[in-house]
């Protein structure tokens, strides 16, 4: 099991405590620095005071359990308004939504499409440019909301 999804497994019904849905937790290294990241959510949305209430307390534990023995930035932070779409539930919730998805292989030699999320179950439908354009569940890397501006 990953750092992450250790950290993210002990940590959701904590930050569920305080109110929050823990939605996805990255270790990643960026440049020289190792960042430790907790993207959280509610129904009303997330604000700065949210991000910090988060932080504080999930920091004392991080520090305590010694999870990572090496250092790191911990972020606390919303999905944002273009939120990546992670899950199935993320999907299903977002039928109907202007979607861009990027592609592990070239489809007609590309790898990044924009749509309209039509369906998903076996399959990703997107609908674009009044075509609709089916993927594999597997071939998508990265997938998340556009807004309509």
């Amino acid at each position: 099991m990953s750092v992450s999804q250790k950290i993210e497994d002990d940590f959701r019904p904590l930050v569920l405590e305080l109110g929050y849905e823990l939605v996805y937790i990255e270790y990643v290294k960026e440049g020289q620095d190792w960042f430790l990241r907790f993207f959280i959510d509610k129904p009303e949305g997330i604000d700065i005071n949210d991000c910090e209430k988060v932080s504080r307390y999930v920091e004392d534990i991080l520090d305590e359990k010694e999870y990572i023995q090496i250092q790191y930035v911990l972020e606390v932070s919303s999905l944002g308004l273009e939120r990546p779409l992670r899950k199935d539930k993320d999907y299903y919730e977002n039928i109907g939504k202007t979607i861009e998805i990027s592609l592990y292989k070239p489809i007609e030699k590309k790898k990044k499409y924009i749509g309209i999320l039509i369906n998903y179950d076996d399959e990703l439908i997107l609908e674009v440019n009044n075509e609709e354009i089916t993927f594999a569940k597997a071939n998508i890397s990265k997938a998340n909301i556009l807004l309509d501006y």
